[in-house]
């Protein structure tokens, strides 16, 4: 009924085309991968290698990653909302129809990449230059596994987190505002096991908060790198480019937009990374550069001030399909009220001051005495 990208004739073809296969594993979920070009395969375990617990077989999903030309360049792209503050397109979107009326799933469009991608509840699909888009690929995976939660009852955040034996803590503000580099910073403590560095899952358990993270390893700007405790991650800058950073304002250098991946097992060591664990303390970060106030740690009760983790909030995404596979409404996020209900019995922090990172650290290992 629509003029989709790719008819399920061609589609049907191309998957019969991926004859090479890799199994993922993410908790309860396991994602079985296949595409017709090996290096996708081996990009991916590499990225996903200190993920190798098997699931418990609860559930599963085949994903299609199929290298290929462009596609639907010039479709009638209907445009996906961008978040408060967000300026610019950044995806399209098509919902697709069978020959009989039924919805079957829906196409989207990055702009930015040109990939295309078919979310559907079975056999999503990744069409396009796949390889050169490994970032896209990587996300599209993921969003199978956050879907997955989200329809188990969990709420999405936007916060990063570190876990210690199984009790996470979780740090939240809005993209830029340090969550990530903060995250790094606490790892220096080998006692923590990085857990997510930008969304994390949330549900109610009995007494407690279960908090589920997201396998996308820490997507940092330059500044996290340059700055980062003994110069640890220095060296994945190029020798040239850190002489230029050093030469920018640090407030400048704050903003910059340019994003290296920080590969935690190569970084931290073996055994670093926890996929769960029980959500004990959330920090909201509320510090300024503009600030000469101390840097200081402030308990906070959501009774009374709730919209203290406004910057926890985050919708879902485009590629969110509920139970009955249908896609929620593009502007909807849940109520703070709900946000605050889900953190019953997690103790809520405010970061404020000026920002300062070693400070903070120290804050964040004596928390247990506030």
């Amino acid at each position: 009924m629509m003029n989709e990208p790719l008819n399920e004739k061609l589609l049907n073809t191309l998957m019969a085309q991926c004859e090479n296969q890799a199994r993922l594993f993410f908790g309860a979920l396991t994602v079985r991968v296949h595409t017709n070009n090996m290096d996708i395969l081996d990009e991916l375990k590499a990225y996903y290698k200190s993920y190798t617990q098997p699931s418990t077989g609860e559930y599963s999903v085949d994903v299609y990653a199929v290298e290929h030309e462009e596609i639907a360049q010039s479709a009638p792209w209907i445009d996906v909302p961008r978040e408060a503050g967000k300026q610019g397109k950044k995806e399209g979107y098509l919902d697709v129809f069978s020959d009989e009326g039924v919805f079957t799933g829906r196409w989207i469009k990055k702009f930015k990449t040109g990939m295309t991608l078919l979310q559907r509840v079975e056999k999503p699909m990744a069409v396009d230059p796949c390889s050169a888009n490994m970032a896209q690929i990587i996300n599209f995976i993921n969003n199978q596994f956050i879907n997955l939660h989200l329809r188990e009852g969990s709420l999405l955040g936007h916060a990063s987190g570190f876990s210690v034996n199984g009790d996470v803590t979780a740090i939240a503000a809005g993209s830029g505002g340090g969550k990530s580099t903060l995250m790094l910073r606490c790892l220096e403590d080998s006692t923590r096991q990085f857990v997510t560095n930008d969304r994390i899952l949330m549900r109610n358990i009995g007494s407690s908060v279960e908090a589920v993270g997201v396998a996308k390893l820490p997507r940092v700007n330059p500044g996290t790198l340059l700055h980062s405790h003994q110069n640890r991650l220095r060296h994945i800058l190029a020798e040239d480019r850190q002489q230029q950073l050093l030469e920018m304002a640090p407030s400048d250098l704050w903003v910059l937009e340019e994003k290296y991946d920080v590969q935690i097992e190569d970084e931290y060591g073996s055994d670093r990374v926890a996929l769960s664990g029980k959500l004990a303390n959330l920090i909201m970060l509320d510090w300024s550069f503009s600030s000469s106030d101390e840097t200081r740690l402030e308990l906070v009760d959501l009774t009374l001030e709730p919209e203290v983790i406004e910057g926890l909030r985050k919708r879902p995404s485009s590629f969110y399909q509920d139970n009955s596979g249908l896609f929620v409404d593009l502007h909807a996020c849940e109520s703070l009220e709900t946000y605050c209900a889900a953190l019953n019995g997690v103790r809520v922090f405010r970061l404020v001051g000026g920002i300062d990172f070693d400070k903070a650290y120290e804050l964040i290992e004596n928390l247990d005495a506030l």
